[in-house]
């Protein structure tokens, strides 16, 4: 079982290892024993920008998200997750991503899962300016 604190304890030293990137906002918000919000503004040497926000609460002693959005966005690509109750359409319906223009299905990644997408864009990404 882990706790809302330990979750963000975890999470402030994966933000904090994240090479190339400076943390513009970094709010934590511990609501009750089970209940916290959490919301970051990653912004890399490029300009790029990451912004994460997930409400969430320990039931039974797992997490779950009430609510989560995870955001990308450099002048080349934008990447997002979110579980807005919206596009009923897709299989994995609220949960989803965007990827540039298209909404897929896609279950609820962790923070370190998007963090390993965002490499993979920005790798890309340098790869061909060089």
């Amino acid at each position: 079982m882990k706790t809302i604190e330990e979750y963000f304890t975890d999470t402030r030293q994966l933000i904090q290892s994240v090479p190339d990137a400076y943390t513009e906002r970094y709010e934590e918000e511990i609501l009750s024993v089970s209940r916290g919000n959490l919301r970051i503004r990653l912004r890399f040497s490029d300009q790029a920008l990451l912004e994460i926000s997930e409400a969430l609460v320990l039931v039974a002693g797992e997490l779950r998200w009430l609510g989560y959005r995870y955001h990308y966005q450099d002048p080349s690509a934008a990447l997002g997750y979110d579980n807005a109750p919206h596009h009923q359409e897709i299989p994995t319906h609220p949960n989803h991503k965007h990827a540039g223009d298209q909404v897929v299905a896609s279950l609820h990644p962790s923070i370190e899962q998007v963090l390993l997408e965002v490499r993979t864009i920005r790798n890309r990404a340098r790869s061909r300016q060089t």
